[in-house]
């Protein structure tokens, strides 16, 4: 019998934006039996060269590569792997269509001021954003009229989700695609996965007692240059492990270990985020027009209420 192609398997792609829970659900998924996730969450394959996040592999015309991404998984198992820019990258679009016939994808949304807050702590947590810039002098670093090709200052615009969404429903076929909502996770994860594993052709008994954990939270660093560093060390370590099992194995072990401990020792607690009336004001009426089109797309209301303030 000839070997599979990687074309020939079934894959469950998890996209959407950034700090909407998909580390913590491809880890949900990673541990499901029925599935073999890739080696490290956040492969970035598909995403074109020039696109302003770095990884160890990227489409180079021979989508083989991408099989090195699953060395444990048996024919039968679904193929998970997630990265959340994938959204917003239409070459990658058009890359998992043309090279991927078998493949489902997730999209995980949040209500995009929470979202906008959420990221603008984590851009100080990772020494993108000075410590002592301002959430209202951010968003108007955000709205000024220039190019903005740096991920960080993206962050406005990638909120408005429909026009990101909207590709991936033409090519790719409503059936196709799962939408999944941030606040709906956190607040309900075993009735989400249940459903998502509907989608998805796989037993959803098996998070019927599974105890959910939250990952990769924003946090507010006590030394954001030493988490920088710590954070690099860590990204360029898994990329050379990813695909050394006897090494990279024992690694994650030892980190699931280590890293809340190092995370207690360097993390205080989160101030609130002050936001004047006018940025408030000003971000609900750049992303109203958004939600109303993104609840006709999707067919159902959001499960947020019209925009309005959190400081999560």
């Amino acid at each position: 019998m000839d070997k599979k192609r990687v074309e020939d398997y079934h894959y469950l792609i998890v996209g959407g934006t950034t700090k909407a829970a998909t580390t913590s659900l491809f880890s949900y998924l990673a541990d499901h039996p029925a599935t073999c996730a890739a080696t490290y969450k956040e492969t970035r394959f598909f995403l074109s060269t020039d696109y302003p996040l770095p990884s160890k592999y990227r489409y180079q015309g021979d989508v083989e590569e991408y099989d090195s991404l699953f060395p444990d998984s048996d024919e039968k198992q679904l193929r998970v792997e997630s990265t959340p820019d994938y959204l917003y990258c239409d070459k990658a679009r058009e890359r998992i269509a043309a090279s991927l016939p078998h493949t489902k994808l997730v999209f995980s949304l949040r209500e995009p001021i929470s979202r906008l807050i959420s990221w603008y702590r984590f851009g100080k947590q990772i020494g993108k954003l000075p410590q002592t810039l301002s959430f209202d002098a951010y968003v108007e670093l955000l709205f000024a009229p220039a190019e903005q090709e740096e991920q960080y200052l993206q962050t406005l615009q990638q909120g408005c989700y429909t026009i990101y969404l909207e590709p991936y429903f033409n090519q790719f076929g409503p059936e196709r695609i799962y939408i999944l909502f941030y606040e709906e996770l956190a607040a309900q994860p075993s009735n989400i996965m249940a459903d998502l594993c509907d989608f998805a052709g796989i037993d959803a008994n098996f998070y019927n007692d599974y105890a959910f954990k939250v990952t990769n939270r924003s946090e507010n660093m006590r030394n954001s240059e030493l988490h920088r560093k710590y954070r690099d060390f860590r990204f360029r370590l898994r990329q050379w492990t990813h695909n050394k099992p006897i090494i990279h194995t024992p690694l994650r072990t030892i980190r699931k270990t280590i890293e809340p401990l190092y995370l207690r020792l360097n993390t205080q607690p989160n101030q609130k985020i002050q936001i004047s009336e006018e940025t408030q004001h000003r971000l609900i009426d750049y992303y109203k027009p958004d939600a109303h089109a993104l609840s006709e797309l999707i067919g159902k209301p959001l499960p947020w209420k019209p925009l309005e303030k959190s400081d999560s």
